[in-house]
C-alpha cells in the first residue's frame, strides 16, 4: 500500500513524519571507507542521479571509485546534505573542523562504536554539539555497507531508522527511500542512542548469520 502524500508531494512514513518527494540533491559524503563508497554508489545510481562528491583527507590517494573525490572541506561545502561516514573515534572532531561548512544543512551521522559505547551522550549528540547550526540525523548505521545499495532481503525492503532534527528528517528519509529502504522515524536526536545500540546488535548478529541480514519493522493495521 502506498503512503499518503501531503499537498506538496511529501510522503508520510509509518510514524507520520514527512519524507520529501524525490528530487536531485547535492550530497557530500565525508569518508571514503566502505560505507562512504557504498552510499556514493547508491546515490549516483538512482534514477534522477544525485550529484555526489566524496571527501577525503588525502583525495589524491583514493582509488577504486567512480565518484568525484575532493577534500573533506570542499565536499562539505558542496553538499546540500552532508553524510559523515568516518570512524566513531573522529566523527565529532571532523564535524567540529567543518562546522562552518556544515552550518544550516542536514548532517547525517552514520558512525558506530563496537562492542560498546565508549562515552555519553550518543555519537550523533556529540556531532550536534560540535555543529550547533546544523540539523543532525542519525541514519545509515543499522545495516552493513554490502547491503546499503541492495536493501531488499528475502523479498522484503529493510527499514532504515532515522532519529534527529525534525526539519532534516524529510530530506534524509528521501535519500533512504532512493536507496530502496523503507524509512522510519524513531524519534528526535535523543533516540539516536537506541539506533547506535541497534547497530551494535546488528554487528553481533552478523558474526553468526553473515552480513546479508537486515532489520524490518512490522506493524499490523
Amino acid at each position: 500500500m502506498s503512503r499518503p502524500e501531503t499537498r506538496d508531494g511529501r510522503a508520510r512514513t509509518n510514524t507520520g513524519a514527512l519524507v520529501e518527494a524525490t528530487r536531485t540533491m547535492n550530497v557530500g559524503i565525508i569518508g571514503t571507507g566502505a560505507v562512504g563508497r557504498a552510499l556514493a554508489e547508491g546515490f549516483r545510481a538512482v534514477g534522477h542521479e544525485h550529484d555526489v562528491v566524496l571527501g577525503s583527507r588525502n583525495p589524491e590517494t583514493v582509488e577504486g571509485t567512480d565518484a568525484e573525490v575532493t577534500t573533506q572541506r570542499r565536499a562539505a561545502e558542496r553538499g546540500d546534505v552532508v553524510v559523515l561516514a568516518v570512524p566513531a573515534r573522529v566523527v565529532a572532531d571532523v564535524a567540529a573542523d567543518l562546522r562552518d561548512a556544515l552550518a544550516d544543512k542536514p548532517v547525517v551521522d552514520a558512525a558506530n562504536e563496537y562492542p560498546s559505547a565508549t562515552s555519553e551522550p550518543s555519537l550523533a549528540a556529540q556531532v550536534a554539539d560540535a555543529t550547533p547550526d546544523s540539523s543532525v540525523v542519525k541514519a545509515f548505521n543499522t545495516i552493513g555497507a554490502n547491503r546499503m545499495t541492495d536493501p531488499v532481503v528475502d523479498g522484503e525492503r529493510a527499514t532504515m531508522f532515522l532519529a534527529g532534527d525534525e526539519d532534516a528528517l524529510g530530506t534524509v528519509g528521501a535519500l533512504a527511500r532512493d536507496l530502496g529502504f523503507e524509512p522510519l522515524v524513531a524519534g528526535d536526536l535523543s533516540a539516536a542512542a537506541y539506533l547506535e545500540d541497534l547497530a551494535r546488535f546488528w554487528i553481533h548478529l552478523s558474526r553468526e548469520y553473515g552480513r546479508d541480514i537486515a532489520f524490518r519493522l512490522l506493524q499490523e493495521g
